[in-house]
């Protein structure tokens, strides 16, 4: 009885040991592939659209763009608590001066509360303009740079209209939800809106996907084609004032 029972011990403890060989080496790749397909994802870099121009040159469309800033609260220059620590309020007092709407001591509790909460991809600030983009680059802490500082911009390209509603209905509109081309912008949708990018994003805690600051894992987007139409500033304000 006592044979029997150590036997099947020994049998069963094979078994484990075969099976643990047979998932760390023969389809250890095929796992670590799965698991990496599971935790990182592609997702589009939006192409910034061309121009539309009228006969003298005026801009009738344009995109310009805008920045969602996040904040990697463990980057690689500010892993060390001494070195975070040190900068923060440095950071939280220029962020008060260009955005007025909270305090430094606000600022300052917010990057401390998520330093504390261990967030990898802390919101900063939405509709960054690129000139304040520039400044920012240049704040304690984010000028360290993109791997070491910690600052994750996402890019957002906004279509305006420098002359509002003039020639609105012509020069058209893009919208996923509308099938037929609308004007302009959907007739020479094929020239205007370029080729759209590639970035790699992966998962971290609480689902969130996050750029992976590499850019071997990018391909960058081609801006679109400008156009000139034949449509008259002068002539189309005149018309829509009779």
């Amino acid at each position: 009885m006592f044979t029997s029972a150590f036997g099947l011990i020994v049998l069963f403890s094979v078994a484990v040991i075969i099976q643990m060989y047979r998932l760390q080496f023969i389809q250890g790749k095929k796992w670590k592939a799965m698991a990496s397909k599971m935790s990182t994802r592609y997702e589009n870099v939006e192409a910034s659209r061309g121009n539309i121009l009228s006969v003298d040159g005026s801009l009738l469309a344009t995109s310009v763009p805008e920045y969602e800033l996040h904040m990697d609260m463990f980057a690689g220059g500010i892993e060390d608590d001494k070195v975070f620590y040190g900068k923060v309020d440095s950071l939280a007092m220029k962020l008060a001066e260009l955005y007025p709407d909270k305090s430094e001591t606000q600022y300052s509790r917010m990057l401390r509360d998520a330093r504390k909460d261990g967030s990898r991809y802390q919101l900063i600030r939405r509709r960054v303009t690129f000139t304040e983009l520039k400044k920012i680059r240049k704040f304690p802490i984010f000028r360290m740079g993109k791997y070491k500082g910690g600052l994750i911009v996402v890019q957002q390209n906004k279509r305006i209209l420098p002359f509002q509603s003039l020639a609105a209905r012509t020069i058209g509109y893009v919208n996923e939800n509308v099938k037929n081309p609308v004007g302009l912008e959907g007739a020479y949708a094929s020239y205007i809106n370029g080729e759209n990018g590639k970035r790699l994003m992966q998962r971290i805690a609480g689902g969130v996907y996050v750029p992976v600051n590499d850019d071997e894992d990018e391909v960058t987007a081609k801006d679109g084609a400008d156009i000139i139409s034949t449509i008259n500033v002068n002539f189309r304000d005149v018309a829509q004032k009779l």
